[in-house]
């Protein structure tokens, strides 16, 4: 695998989690996420990631509700930095971020290729008790809403 196999843009199939014993456990972003990554040939990346069933707000991105603004930032997330890839690992080293935390950090994930989709897989970590990883399946084309 090389940076040729993964250039370019794809779109937000699907995301899940997935349990101890391998089971799909839940949809992280609902059943109908959108979400765009692209790795451009200068080996920077950016990457932007919706929930399924986001609500329009009242007013412009200032003046809506607080409780408005504080829904469309819980569900979306978008960062951009530089990536490397080594050995069947992807890891995107986070210059900017609508989450401050990962500014300054590598987000690393395991990085396959199913059937023409480029699949990241998260390293273990605990969700409400229960260690998952987190499954992002992404495609070539548009996914169709």
């Amino acid at each position: 695998m090389n940076a040729n196999d993964l250039t370019g843009t794809w779109f937000l199939g699907e995301a899940y989690a997935v349990g101890p014993r391998g089971e799909r456990l839940y949809d992280v972003y609902g059943a109908r996420p959108s979400g765009v990554i692209h790795y451009g040939d200068d080996g920077r990346m950016m990457a932007l990631i919706t929930h399924d069933g986001r609500e329009w707000l009242d007013g412009d991105r200032q003046a809506a509700p607080e409780a408005q603004r504080a829904q469309a930032y819980k569900s979306s997330i978008a960062y951009a930095g530089r990536f490397t890839l080594e050995a069947g690992w992807i890891s995107h080293w986070v210059d900017v971020s609508t989450y401050p935390n990962w500014v300054g950090t590598a987000l690393r994930r395991a990085l396959s290729f199913e059937q023409g989709d480029a699949v990241l897989t998260t390293a273990p970590q605990m969700q409400d008790g229960v260690e998952t990883v987190i499954k992002l399946v992404w495609r070539r084309q548009p996914v169709e809403s």
